[in-house]
């Protein structure tokens, strides 16, 4: 008679094998074979907890930083049908610690971390963003950027001349009112 393998976490019996119908005594088979004894539950609360932990130690730019943007990009793509042919190289040859629209330092959006003025507010306008110049052509080398989000979701929500109208307009209604732009110092001076 064969030993009943427990979870090495919870204790629950496990079963090898994906025809299983109770997913908390459902076990991997790769864990299975390398000897883990861990349950889909437990592994997936690991999981998890190591995502949270790499999300916090993440940085711009670094190794995990660019395969997560690189793995993102490849995956829209597949989802779009459109092409891709990029490297962790080519990101890290065109990456810059600022957004080179709008100025803004790039920082990454790190779940579980107060920003700003309330709790839970995340600076998602700052984080790093791969835009396609021309979005037909897809995810290739000379066909992407990296700029701030927040450039990005303006870039696409209008054309570049829809974007200079509403800019050129509130420029001038802000000099006419006498307003001036509390973000002035962040934003660099691209306007005509």
């Amino acid at each position: 008679m064969k030993p009943i393998k427990t979870c090495r976490v919870c204790d629950v019996v496990l079963v090898k094998g994906s025809g299983v119908t109770n997913p908390k005594g459902n076990c991997y088979s790769s864990n299975m074979e390398l000897g883990k004894r861990i349950c889909n539950s437990c592994f997936q609360a690991y999981s998890r907890k190591r995502e949270s932990i790499r999300r916090k130690v993440k940085q711009v730019g670094d190794s995990q930083h660019l395969r997560d943007m690189q793995e993102s990009a490849r995956y829209r793509a597949k989802k779009n049908n459109i092409p891709y042919s990029l490297s962790i190289h080519d990101l890290r040859e065109i990456i810059t610690e600022e957004c080179p629209i709008l100025g803004i330092k790039f920082e990454l959006n790190k779940q579980g971390q107060e920003w700003g003025k309330g709790k839970s507010k995340n600076n998602w306008q700052n984080s790093p963003s791969l835009d396609r110049i021309v979005p037909e052509k897809g995810y290739v080398k000379d066909n992407i950027i990296i700029v701030s989000l927040m450039a990005n979701s303006i870039k696409n929500q209008a054309t570049p001349e829809q974007i200079l109208t509403v800019g050129n307009f509130y420029k001038h209604l802000y000099n006419e009112k006498g307003i001036k732009n509390n973000n002035e110092k962040e934003i660099r001076k691209h306007s005509t």
